[in-house]
């Protein structure tokens, strides 16, 4: 059974992983932008690109599911999980995380 600890709100289309407990979200969100300069070498301004980019992990406890990193074309706009890790101790309870990413254009 999925758990989240305190007010963890996950993001649109992540759901917390059965079989294991999530202890934080974090989401990083990014876009590029290039700098232009004049005649004269001073950066005269800056043009964004129209690709955003966003990343979620989830840092989890528990049995980390491997299985939902799957091969295939991103769908604009929609979290896909790319990557899973996790480490076992003889002291703890075996932890990980989980990498969601998703490509958005900027209008």
């Amino acid at each position: 059974m999925a758990a989240t600890f305190g007010a963890l709100t996950l993001p649109t289309g992540v759901t917390a992983p059965t079989d294991c407990a999530v202890q934080s979200v974090e989401v990083k969100e990014s876009a590029d932008n290039s700098q232009y300069r004049d005649g004269s070498g001073v950066t005269a301004g800056m043009i964004p690109h129209k690709l955003r980019t966003t990343e979620v992990v989830l840092e989890v406890k528990g049995k980390v599911p491997l299985t939902g990193v799957t091969a295939g074309a991103f769908t604009e706009g929609t979290l896909k999980q790319v990557g899973a890790k996790f480490s076992e101790t003889v002291d703890d309870v075996p932890s990980g995380s989980l990498t969601y990413k998703s490509y958005s254009t900027i209008p």
